[in-house]
């Protein structure tokens, strides 16, 4: 009879036991954890997409260019990458009369700041899975930076750069 009430002590120990551990880790879930989340809950980038009327097309190109890409010491064969592409800017932005005529006015530029970024690169840079979007980046902060240099707005005019054609050999 003894061995049965000691076995149920044993029992309830471990129940007791169970329950608490439960407890804990509730409490680790809902408090520790709990406090990552305030990290999360720091200002976000709030991605905004303009609406199609706000945005318009200017063609850089009206073919596909071809533009010598830079030889590597390890290959010294010649490279090339044909590209074509759409500037995606703002039709209208504060302090800017007609964004549609500063992109006009500055295409020989902006075509210029092209060829000298693609004659920059090697066909090992152009290979890499990312160099779309690091090129299409790189482009945007160029031509921002230039277009924007002489006017006192803060912002950006260019929203992004279109790759209608991309080939390298």
């Amino acid at each position: 009879m003894e061995g049965k009430s000691s076995g149920f002590f044993v029992l309830i120990g471990i129940v007791a036991f169970l329950s608490l551990a439960l407890v804990l880790l509730a409490g680790y879930v809902f408090f520790v954890r709990g406090s990552d989340g305030d990290k999360a809950a720091e200002p976000e980038k709030k991605i905004t997409v303009p609406k199609d009327d706000e945005l318009s097309l200017h063609q850089m190109f009206d073919k596909n260019i071809a533009f010598n890409l830079k030889s590597s010491e390890k290959d010294t064969s010649i490279h090339i990458i044909l590209v074509n592409l759409q500037v995606q800017y703002y039709t209208k932005l504060d302090g800017i009369e007609s964004t549609t005529v500063k992109i006009e006015s500055n295409k020989s530029k902006l075509s210029e700041m092209v060829g000298t970024y693609f004659q920059g690169l090697t066909i090992d840079d152009v290979k890499k899975t990312d160099a779309k979007e690091k090129a299409r980046a790189d482009l945007k902060k160029m031509m921002n930076d230039y277009l924007l240099q002489n006017e006192t707005i803060n912002g950006e005019l260019v929203y992004s750069i279109i790759f209608e054609y991309w080939f390298y050999q």
